[in-house]
């Protein structure tokens, strides 16, 4: 079975997709054929990457950053994705935690059939990023954070861009039923939000993996790490984990990916394959703060010269 990976890489998640691309390849069962398909926001990746042997195709996209310019690659990956194969749709900085994560995939979504979809889930109401509010992004269902997707349906309809200054007011059960949310909420379209519909619209059976957050006596991968980060477990083994960030948080330099990458790594029996930052990134990363520093010696220097 051939398995696809659909990435979006921008310059600063570079070293997040070379983690990403040994993670998964050390961790397959070797049955089945994973194949990168990779999506570039900027042209420094697109030149970066452009010939390695080890990417099936790549995509230089107009170039865009944030939510839309990450949906815009997601839109892509779906309108073009091979058929017949197990397509995945993943950010660089989630990490597989499930050995032979492949070999159960193929077994419940291409043999037995039970999914059409399979992913990670959205934070509950409560949760340390969603907080009480009644704006809240649709629960319990793929996100687009990390999604598997079943060759026995058509998901190249699917659009996930965000349209963050509009929202559906939960009016009644069938809509609390779609987005799993009470009546008297309204859904944030954030990426994904149409996710939930187009599952119900065409009957396609998912399933989510239960999130555990580091502060949960559950967790077991990410235990006690900073809360920011997600655990997700499939019957209670971790499957994957997700940092989030990697457009802005420099990949184990910044605390926030270290923190997260020791853990994953530790989990994993501190692996050969393992990647850190090269001398390229860790210069990079300097004049990244020199340039930091400039603004925020500038900035009030600015609104004082404009206020005078």
């Amino acid at each position: 079975m051939k398995i696809n990976i659909h990435a979006t890489v921008s310059a600063n998640s570079l070293g997040y997709y070379r983690y990403m691309q040994r993670n998964y390849r050390a961790l397959a069962s070797g049955e089945n054929a994973v194949q990168f398909f990779v999506y570039c926001l900027d042209r420094g990746s697109a030149n970066k990457l452009k010939g390695a042997a080890d990417i099936e195709k790549l995509f230089a996209l107009p170039w865009g950053r944030g939510s839309g310019g990450h949906a815009q690659a997601i839109e892509t990956a779906l309108s073009t994705m091979p058929k017949g194969d197990l397509n995945i749709i993943a950010d660089t900085d989630a990490v597989l935690l499930m050995r032979e994560w492949d070999r159960r995939l193929v077994q419940e979504m291409v043999v037995q059939k039970r999914w059409g979809i399979v992913g990670t889930r959205l934070e509950d109401i409560g949760g340390f990023s969603t907080g009480e509010t009644k704006y809240q992004q649709y629960k319990k269902k793929p996100s687009t954070t990390w999604m598997a997707l079943s060759p026995d349906y058509d998901f190249s309809a699917l659009q996930v861009r965000p349209d963050k200054k509009n929202f559906i007011e939960v009016k009644d059960q069938h809509t609390s039923e779609i987005y799993n949310l009470p009546v008297g909420y309204f859904v944030v379209k954030d990426t994904g939000w149409q996710i939930p519909s187009y599952l119900d619209e065409r009957k396609i059976p998912y399933m989510a993996f239960d999130i555990v957050k580091p502060t949960a006596p559950e967790a077991k991968a990410l235990r006690d790490t900073n809360p920011y980060h997600d655990e997700f477990q499939w019957d209670g083994v971790p499957f994957l984990a997700h940092q989030r960030g990697s457009m802005t948080h420099r990949f184990r330099i910044d605390p926030l990916s270290v923190d997260f990458y020791d853990a994953c790594d530790r989990y994993l029996g501190n692996p050969d394959w393992s990647v850190h930052p090269d001398l390229a990134d860790r210069g990079l990363a300097q004049m990244q703060n020199v340039a930091r520093a400039g603004k925020r010696v500038l900035r009030p220097l600015v609104r004082a010269l404009r206020g005078s």
